[in-house]
Parts: structure tokens; C-alpha cells; sequence
């Protein structure tokens, strides 16, 4: 699994939730999980099947928004590519070993540049919402850290950004 974690400010939480559902769809991405508390929105969104298990061409996403006070973090996680190009890579080295190294090849290729191209639309639909996205640091300013995962928290969360689990 693949992670990113970037701090937004000055955001309309409820335009960029609707708007990252719209681009869910757009992908051909099903919304299957949806959570929201004061300051914590949840979304996972998965692609696949048995034909997509085949081709290598599953894609599991989540986004979480965590934040208050107009300052939030917005974490990126991709499925577990890995598992995803197991299959594919099994079945077409049956049939040769280069093969298979191609199909694996060309799954990480794919599931980078579906990242890479989120990333892309994320950043332009923030500029677009007129708010400001920087790098997160790990560092908990507030020397908090979760009571479930001991990752950092922001100063006033009520839900870590990382599990989700409730302070």
C-alpha cells in the first residue's frame, strides 16, 4: 500500500469531498465506504472484478481529511499493488517467464501513473478551489501521537488521520 499525506488550508471541505466523488466516478471508481465525524471524512473507493483480477487492473483508494480550523490533512492511499500484480504475473509466466515479467512490468507502470495522475488532478482542483496544499510533515507539532497506531496527531484531532481510530 501506497501513502501520501499533504496539509490544505484555506479549503472548502464539502466542495473538495463532493469533487474527489465526482473524480471517483469518473475513474470508473465505486464508492464502497463513506465516514463522517466532526473533522475526519473517510472515502474508499475500489475497481476491479474478476476480469480486472485477470488483467492486473484492480484499484482500491482511499482518501482521508482530517483536520479543523480551516487546516487539515488530506492522506492518499493506493490498494496494495503488489496483490494485484500477483495474479496477472502468475498467470502469463505460466506461459513464459518474460511474459509474466512484462505483465508485472507493466502493472507497476500503471498503477504509478494512476497515482501520478490523481496527484495531478488533486492539485489542480485544489488551486482551483483557491486554497494552498504543502508537503506534510510527520512530525506532530503538538507532540501528540495516536492511542492506537503511536503515528503523529494534529494538535486538536479527534480521529487520527492515519486509522482512523477515535482519541
Amino acid at each position: 500500500m501506497k501513502e501520501e499525506t499533504v496539509q490544505l488550508s484555506d479549503i472548502d471541505v464539502p466542495d473538495l469531498i463532493s469533487d474527489i466523488k465526482q473524480h471517483f466516478t469518473e475513474l470508473g471508481l465505486q464508492l464502497i465506504h463513506e465516514d463522517k465525524h466532526e473533522g475526519y471524512w473517510s472515502m474508499k473507493a475500489y475497481k476491479g472484478g474478476t476480469l480486472s483480477t485477470i488483467t492486473g487492473s484492480i484499484r482500491d483508494v482511499e482518501i482521508l481529511l482530517t483536520g479543523s480550523n480551516n487546516n487539515y490533512d488530506l492522506t492518499f492511499r493506493t490498494g496494495a499493488w503488489g496483490r494485484d500484480i500477483a495474479i496477472p504475473a502468475l498467470l502469463a509466466s505460466v506461459v513464459s517467464f518474460g511474459a509474466g515479467a512484462i505483465v508485472a512490468g507493466a502493472e507497476v507502470y500503471r498503477s504509478h501513473e494512476f497515482e501520478k495522475n490523481f496527484w495531478k488532478w488533486l492539485n489542480e482542483k485544489i488551486e482551483s478551489l483557491n486554497a494552498t496544499m504543502s508537503k506534510s510533515s510527520q512530525v506532530s507539532p503538538s507532540g501528540r501521537v495516536c492511542v492506537n497506531c503511536k503515528l503523529p496527531l494534529q494538535s486538536e484531532a479527534k480521529f487520527c488521520m492515519h486509522c482512523g481510530f477515535q482519541q
